[in-house]
């Protein structure tokens, strides 16, 4: 026992608690200047551990030189005098070490010393502070140069194997590697149910998922309908990636059985089929387990590309949209319904989103589909303007129900724009694109009524964002080819267009662009042949017939353009869409043209009664006085229709291509007025077409 006492006695004498605690200190400061240094110089996960090794090594070491040399500071090598002796604790030097006569051999260097020697043993001697911090140094040393050489060889092989223009910043590639990932693709989930009924269901967790992602900034994420062209495509990852200019893909998988659901979701970047991140959920099923689900899988994704969120998006990736999984459901299959983009499945999806209401009348979601579904009645399908009205309203309920919900906005902009209030839908659909980035419905819907205010530049700028984010689908590049069109580069239009057809030779709304570009270069009878052509895909859609109407007017196929307009106005009396010529001016003209002056006339009063009803409502819709012109110059009344020409311009109507070919205008096609009007209309086009020139000049698009 008085051993042990002795033992901690002489702990306490030689400060070697101390010595312990200054050297954890500076251990954790050394870690911690570690791990700052690998996370910026992107080195190993082991160097670390290398790191906390060296420590391990030395703390035996520091803690025996504390005891040898008493501590920090101490000196001497000497035995301790045993305590409670009586003998003096710090002999003096003369006892320690003989005195030479300075007379002697020795003192001149050339002697021997024949007493025994007092030097301490050889082990003692190296445990000396100078020693053990030397030691220490030459150990972090020998760190600092493993991670130099490890940084040497990291640059050589990123020298050797990255593209040659791809630029190196200290070393290292610049952040084109990481940017590179953060664009990502979230291809169809796979339905491994045995009931393929739950194909809708499968379909719905792959949106929301990719919602999920697109909501957060920081990504970029090709929209739904661009990947679906790979669901059921054998194409290899990297030639996926190649064709959607992406760097990660995401792949998942949905299991839907019984009162159960497996979801699995495996990241991978596409360049070198490295897997990012994996993971199964295996839940019980219902409506907060599949929410909670789809959060976890966003944030693993951002997690594992170093995304950054703020703190709205994180606060918006949390919520649970309702508890209710049959309204879930069925706002699923309105969702499916709604995108067949026809007058019957459109109806169904009123009906499912009526039905998850009655579920759960606060759940948001619903009420943004309802909105939407209206709206469509309205642009597509030749309804009266009443259903923008209750659009509207259905969207202002979503709201009410979730502020920040981006389908919301975009289908409170998609009603907004079937009434002509432009301005209003731009600022509704400029929000939806603020909560969710990546969205390109309201990017695209938001160049529309950007084109109808004259502002073909900024609807150039969004048609091109929305190619970005969906660049394997027809109609976006269809878009961003006839914003050329609008801007008068007929030839750069004419091969985008052809880049467009040759994804997707049978899309109507490229080849009514195609045949449109032909009208404004003068060439009616290819413009009204393509249109004839759309019309025999689907010969009953009122939206195809007022079109090919229209092209045959232009044409000067007058007959033609009567009897599709008369059967467009059949299959909808009250069509009134604010966004393309209404088809009852289109067929009154043609039936004045064709001598059917009664009959004729009566079409037009109609469509003036309109008009001058709706720029009583919303005067600020160019397309409404355009009309009011329209009808005038119908009848050869040359100076009102010039009057309403003028205001259309002042509203932003800037469509001199279109103008200058209209046979509506012929009677006035030589007054000077007429051609004032049309030369102003020209320049504004102009100065738009020469900013966009020089923007795509810049960033070497030309």
């Amino acid at each position: 026992m008085s051993h042990l006492k002795r033992l901690i006695h002489e702990i306490h004498r030689r400060s070697v608690w101390q010595v312990i605690g200054i050297y954890l200190l500076g251990g954790w400061i050394a870690l911690q200047v570690v791990e700052t240094l690998v996370d910026s110089l992107g080195l190993p996960e082991w160097f670390p551990a290398f790191a906390v090794m060296l420590l391990i090594v030395g703390f035996p070491i520091v803690v025996a030189t504390a005891f040898v040399q008493e501590g920090v500071g101490g000196g001497g090598g000497a035995a301790p005098a045993p305590v409670g002796t009586g003998v003096r604790e710090k002999p003096r030097p003369s006892e320690t070490i003989p005195q030479v006569p300075a007379s002697s051999d020795l003192a001149r260097g050339t002697g021997s010393l024949d007493r025994p020697s007092t030097r301490p043993p050889r082990l003692l001697r190296l445990l000396t502070w100078r020693n053990a911090i030397g030691g220490g140094v030459l150990a972090f040393a020998l760190w600092g140069v493993l991670a130099a050489a490890w940084m040497g060889v990291k640059v050589w092989v990123d020298r050797e194997l990255r593209p040659a223009d791809e630029p190196l910043v200290g070393g290292t590639a610049m952040t084109s590697g990481s940017e590179r990932l953060k664009s990502i693709a979230v291809l169809p989930f796979d339905n491994l149910s045995t009931d393929a009924e739950n194909a809708f269901f499968a379909d719905g967790i792959h949106e929301d998922v990719l919602t999920q992602l697109s909501r957060i900034g920081d990504l970029t994420v090709i929209s739904r309908t661009s990947v679906l062209a790979y669901r059921d495509a054998a194409t290899p990852l990297a030639e996926i990636a190649r064709q959607l200019d992406v760097g990660t893909i995401l792949e998942g998988s949905v299991r839907r059985s019984g009162d159960n659901v497996r979801i699995t979701a495996q990241l991978i970047d596409a360049e070198t089929d490295r897997h990012l991140w994996a993971d199964n959920f295996d839940r019980a099923l219902t409506a907060a387990n599949v929410f909670a689900i789809q959060t976890e899988i966003a944030q693993r994704i951002a997690d594992a590309l170093a995304a950054t969120l703020s703190p709205e998006e994180e606060d918006r990736l949390v919520r649970r949209p309702t508890e209710d999984l049959d309204a879930y459901l069925a706002s699923l299959r309105g969702r499916e319904a709604y995108r067949l983009y026809t007058d019957g499945a459109n109806n169904e999806a009123i009906r499912l989103f009526r039905l998850a209401i009655d579920g759960d009348a606060s759940f948001a979601e619903p009420w943004a589909g309802l909105s939407d579904a209206y709206g469509q009645r309205v642009i597509r399908y030749g309804y009266g303007l009443e259903w923008a009205d209750s659009s509207e309203a259905a969207a202002r309920r979503a709201l009410e129900l979730d502020p920040d919900l981006a389908t919301a906005y975009k289908a409170l902009g998609l009603a907004q724009g079937a009434r002509g209030d432009d301005v209003a839908s731009i600022e509704s659909n400029l929000r939806a694109m603020e909560l969710d980035p990546n969205y390109s419905d309201p990017v695209n819907n938001a160049g529309v009524s950007y084109q109808r205010l004259g502002r073909h530049d900024d609807a150039f700028r969004l048609m091109s964002r929305s190619y970005r984010l969906q660049p394997n689908l027809a109609f976006a590049r269809a878009n961003a080819a006839f914003g050329y069109a609008l801007l008068g580069d007929f030839d750069i239009a004419h091969a985008r267009l052809d880049e467009a057809l040759r994804f997707d030779p049978t899309d109507p709304d490229t080849r009514l662009y195609l045949g449109f570009l032909h009208i404004f270069e003068g060439h009616a009878d290819a413009g009204a042949d393509v249109a004839d052509d759309v019309l025999e895909q689907d010969p009953n859609s009122i939206f195809f017939l007022a079109w090919a109407a229209e092209a045959n007017l232009f044409a000067r196929r007058f007959d033609v353009a009567a009897e599709l307009a008369q059967r467009s106005l059949e299959l909808s009396p009250d069509q009134d869409v604010v966004g393309w010529r209404l088809a009852g001016l289109t067929g009154g003209y043609a039936l004045l043209r064709e001598g059917a002056t009664e009959a004729g006339n009566e079409l037009l009063d109609d469509v003036l009664a309109r008009r001058m009803a709706d720029w009583e409502r919303r005067p600020e819709a160019a397309v409404v006085p355009f009309e009011i012109a329209s009808v005038h110059a119908a009848r050869g009344e040359l100076s009102p229709a010039l009057d309403w020409l003028e205001a259309a311009y002042e509203a932003g109507w800037r469509y001199p291509f279109y103008v200058e070919h209209d046979p509506v205008f012929d009677a006035a096609r030589d007054d000077p007025r007429f051609q004032e009007i049309l030369g102003t209309m020209r320049e504004d086009v102009e100065r738009q077409r020469l900013t966009i020139e020089r923007e795509e000049a810049r960033a070497g698009r030309r």
